[in-house]
């Protein structure tokens, strides 16, 4: 069998600024010229990061790997808010490639928006209800992955992996005021600020909390008269 996931740059640690732009590609070519056009363009090579999906060996052109939680786990470090790191992972299950560009500096930002776009990039909001449709046709469980929170009627009907709550990581939060159908922007929050996601795992956490110490007062209550 083909490989299933290989990070052109495993020792990448976290985004070291505010800004980053993330586009999907259906094959491998593509993703590569545009990284290619990225280093020619002055993106130092330690802020490109190219994630290949699932490659079948000839046998088995066209499978799928299985592992959709091994992808979702394996993006963890690209720090994307829950929907859409289950939305790539899927396409990497389905064999596409990921290239994410972090700490943009402002005179760049136009341009490696424009070479991600050009580059032969899918519209991950149009493919993510594609796929949805073919789940339900197939009567799979759609248990994997996760429409985009902005946009797209698969977001009503996918359901994040539960390991998406599991972890206490920093989250990029989708900057909707940039990016395009083809390029998703985000931005990191300040240090010292709670992300959305955070702040909603908090908050539920908080809520289970009270509702557990609430219960057992009256429970109590109830004991001792």
């Amino acid at each position: 069998m083909g490989s299933i996931y290989n990070d052109t740059n495993p020792a990448f640690s976290g985004p070291t600024g505010g800004s980053s732009l993330a586009a999907f590609f259906d094959n491998r070519s593509d993703a590569e010229s545009a990284v290619s056009r990225l280093e020619d363009a002055g993106v130092p090579v330690a802020r490109i990061r190219l994630m290949p999906g699932y490659e079948a060996d000839v046998k088995n052109t066209g499978a799928m790997s299985e592992d959709r939680s091994g992808f979702f786990d394996a993006l963890a470090d690209f720090f994307f808010p829950d929907e859409d790191r289950a939305v790539y992972a899927e396409g990497l299950r389905r064999g596409g490639f990921l290239v994410q560009v972090n700490d943009i500096d402002d005179a760049l930002y136009d341009t490696v928006h424009d070479i991600l776009d050009d580059e032969g990039s899918i519209d991950m909001d149009e493919r993510a209800d594609l796929w949805s449709l073919e789940d339900r046709q197939q009567g799979a469980s759609n248990t994997g992955f996760a429409g985009s929170a902005q946009g797209g009627k698969a977001s009503e009907n996918l359901a994040v992996s539960e390991s998406a709550f599991d972890d206490a990581r920093p989250v990029a939060m989708r900057d909707t005021a940039h990016g395009s159908a083809k390029v998703r922007a985000y931005t990191l929050p300040d240090p010292g600020t709670t992300s959305s996601d955070e702040t909603n795992r908090q908050s539920q956490g908080q809520s289970q909390t009270q509702s557990q110490g609430g219960s057992h007062q009256s429970q109590g209550f109830r004991r001792d008269h």
